[in-house]
């Protein structure tokens, strides 16, 4: 957008607020915000132009400089996240698993870190569902995983049994 050179790690380009001949005079680099989201940093070493008068000189708003809108962040920063160990087995794990335990372990994380989501997300309960009753232990995590996001697993799986019923 501003025809920035690359510049050791980041980038430089002429400032869009005072225009000016110095293609060096804006920095752009990739950082974090306080959440941890990647975000786009941009800085006038000329003439230290506020980021708010760069972002209207390059016709975007300053919030279009997170990944993850500001506002979104702030209010689910304490959402609960899980702190799985199974997560961690996944990611060292060095051979192949099977798509299904995979699924489920996913699942898993999903109902505690968004209990919400599991009551969104059609093709999720629809997983659930076929694993829950391919396997009594796969229905015995989810149940636990449901109790941990306070959600009621026999409300959920009557719930669930009657839609899944619909749908067939």
């Amino acid at each position: 957008m501003l025809g920035g050179k690359p510049h050791g790690e980041r980038f430089r380009a002429s400032c869009p607020v005072h225009g000016g001949s110095n293609p060096t005079a804006l920095g752009i680099a990739q950082g974090h915000d306080r959440d941890g989201n990647p975000m786009t940093l941009l800085h006038c070493f000329a003439r230290d132009c506020p980021v708010e008068d760069i972002c209207a000189a390059m016709g975007i708003e300053v919030k279009d400089l997170f990944c993850i809108h500001p506002t979104f962040a702030r209010t689910h920063r304490h959402a609960p996240r899980s702190r799985s160990t199974r997560i961690e087995q996944l990611r060292r794990q060095t051979t192949p698993l099977p798509p299904d335990e995979i699924a489920q372990v996913l699942l898993e994380e999903m109902i505690v870190s968004d209990p919400q989501w599991i009551q969104a997300c059609a093709p999720a309960r629809t997983k659930m569902w076929e694993l829950a009753q391919a396997s009594p232990r796969a229905r015995a995590l989810f149940n636990y995983s449901m109790h941990k996001a306070t959600i009621n697993p026999v409300q959920f799986w009557q719930r669930l049994a009657r839609e899944m019923e619909a749908s067939a």
